[in-house]
């Protein structure tokens, strides 16, 4: 026989009742710490990766914000063009491209540090008629805006 300690009395199990409500919060606490940090795994669909330049009258655009929504299901990839008006789109933060889809598209330069003030006409994004289709491997989609109406 083991020894016992005389102050602790021996252990019972918990009641199936209680024993169940802590395996469904342990339970639950894991999948919600597990959703918090990025251990789910993400389901996404196929994508294309999409780049290339917006100019605005033959000159590059920067820090313009690039949208492009699918026509079908899914959710809307963005990018931000540079100083040589370059732009790269993510569908996520870490992940590169754009749904494989007929997208509308959006080019806006109204941000924080704009103030809010637009310098495109809105046929570029409140009222676009920009289109491009995305479609598998590498897509090169450059856009020639102009900042009269066209």
């Amino acid at each position: 026989m083991s020894p016992r300690h005389a102050s602790s009395p021996p252990a019972r199990p918990l009641p199936k009742p209680v024993a169940g409500l802590v395996a469904i919060i342990l339970g639950g606490g894991l999948v919600a710490s597990a959703a918090f940090t990025g251990c789910m795994p993400v389901r996404q669909p196929p994508l294309g990766r999409v780049r290339g330049t917006v100019t605005l009258d033959g000159a590059a655009l920067p820090n313009a914000t690039v949208l492009f929504t699918p026509m079908g299901a899914g959710r809307t990839s963005q990018g931000i063009t540079d100083s040589a008006g370059r732009y790269e789109l993510r569908y996520l933060r870490e992940i590169r491209g754009a749904n494989l889809d007929r997208h509308t598209v959006r080019i806006t330069t109204a941000s924080e540090e704009t103030g809010g003030r637009e310098r495109l006409p809105p046929c570029y994004h409140a009222r676009t008629k920009l289109e491009a289709l995305v479609v598998a491997g590498t897509n090169e989609l450059n856009f020639d805006l102009r900042s009269q109406r066209p």
